[in-house]
């Protein structure tokens, strides 16, 4: 393991050093140290999920599946209900 130096602000270091008083952990180190782990591993998941979303689009698209994304300023039901007559907009 590295020892790498970091600056954290005073806000953050008195809840690091509230979770060690309430003996959430052992130490300064180790409360950092996993928050790091854990902030990590969900950063990662979110990257391999957007990794495997983008390779499922650029499949259909070359397929020629395109997908269809709307981008819409209103709902659903008021596209549906403006043509129904029943809300202005």
């Amino acid at each position: 393991m590295r020892v790498v130096p970091v600056r954290i602000d005073d806000e953050d270091l008195k809840r690091i050093d509230l979770l060690v008083k309430r003996q959430a952990f052992r130490s300064r180190n180790e409360a950092i140290r996993r928050m790091i782990k854990i902030t990590l591993s969900e950063s990662m998941s979110d990257v391999q999920n957007v990794d495997e979303l983008v390779k499922s689009l650029l499949k259909l698209k070359k397929s020629g599946k395109e997908p269809l994304v709307l981008r819409l300023n209103r709902t659903a039901t008021r596209i549906v209900a403006s043509g129904r007559d029943r809300w202005h907009t």
